[in-house]
């Protein structure tokens, strides 16, 4: 159990000093009356049971002073909860290949248009992000639910570099799907329970020798149970010393349990929605019990004001005095 605003919880301190103030006040008023009167004239003070219930009310009094204290210090506790979810990391390439116009107006206008019809298409509860590389690799927004967002930073990805650093594209989109708890732990066995998705967009195969190659990506993505989806845009046979970019991306993707496509087809992107919005993950949520604890205190208050009225001291019966 947690408090949410814990300062409150020092008010507990005050209890055992009302407790000492009470029996303190009722032993002042037992002594009061042994000194002034005679009990052997009459009755000193209230009986043995209106003794009890006093003590009994204020006993309760005081247990609904301490649950108001825990009340107001908003106790919560952790669950665990089943919830549709997913992320997606948009991995696109901005390598200056991708303005051969091949595909229609380019490819980078290809792999824009696909990604937006990604996000109008992809379940409203699954967090979509973009990572962008060429001779590097850079997060441009984290998974978020955020479509205008996602949408604005689509339409600014204009500008080309050289280079295509495809393992680290892969590993940066990994680490950004970490960073916002979408990496299961520990990885699921299968990995289309994964709760992060990586859809690689591009044209090439990697030409960044220093960069993490895509057969360690792969592993990488492998080891955390995230596949990867891969799209290839155009017909590029890629560089003589490299296996073939069909080739590179596939393996990719049958390493990691992804999908591999060599079209932008609507068909193809559908294969991918499908599967994401199966993905039932686990959330961690934070329930409140305030208000139960609230009620319990005003419950006891209630019960504390029944025994004060039952210690009431009651009025003598004149009927036989008047007879008399």
């Amino acid at each position: 159990m947690t408090f949410q605003s814990p300062m409150w919880l020092w008010a507990l301190l005050a209890l055992p000093l009302l407790a000492v103030a009470l029996v303190a006040w009722s032993r002042a008023g037992r002594r009061a009356a042994d000194r002034w009167s005679d009990p052997r004239v009459m009755a000193v003070g209230p009986p043995a049971r209106t003794r009890r219930l006093r003590a009994a009310a204020a006993a309760v009094a005081l247990l609904a002073v301490g649950a108001g204290a825990v009340a107001m210090a908003r106790p919560s506790v952790e669950e665990t909860a089943q919830e549709d979810r997913s992320s997606v990391m948009l991995t696109i390439d901005v390598s200056e290949s991708m303005v051969k116009t091949d595909l229609q107006p380019s490819r980078l206008q290809a792999a824009i248009t696909a990604a937006e019809s990604f996000a109008d298409q992809a379940p409203e509860t699954t967090s979509i992000g973009v990572t962008t590389f060429a001779e590097s690799a850079q997060v441009l927004l984290a998974p978020t639910l955020d479509r205008d967002r996602l949408h604005q930073v689509l339409e600014g990805v204009t500008d080309t570099r050289v280079g295509t650093a495809l393992g680290e594209a892969v590993t940066t989109s990994l680490a950004s799907l970490v960073s916002v708890g979408a990496v299961a732990d520990p990885p699921p066995a299968d990995p289309s329970d994964s709760p992060g998705r990586i859809l690689v967009l591009t044209d090439g195969a990697n030409s960044i020798r220093r960069a993490t190659s895509p057969e360690a990506a792969a592993d990488r993505a492998a080891v955390a149970g995230v596949p990867v989806y891969t799209i290839l845009l155009g017909d590029d046979p890629g560089r003589d010393d490299q296996p073939l970019p069909a080739e590179t991306l596939s393996a990719m993707s049958t390493r990691t349990g992804g999908i591999f496509a060599q079209s932008i087809t609507t068909a193809d992107l559908q294969a991918v929605f499908r599967d994401i919005g199966s993905i039932v993950a686990p959330v961690e949520r934070l329930r409140e019990l305030t208000v139960w604890v609230a009620v319990a205190a005003i419950a006891l208050l209630l019960v504390a004001a029944v025994l004060a009225g039952l210690a009431r001291p009651r009025r003598p019966r004149l009927e036989g005095l008047r007879a008399s």
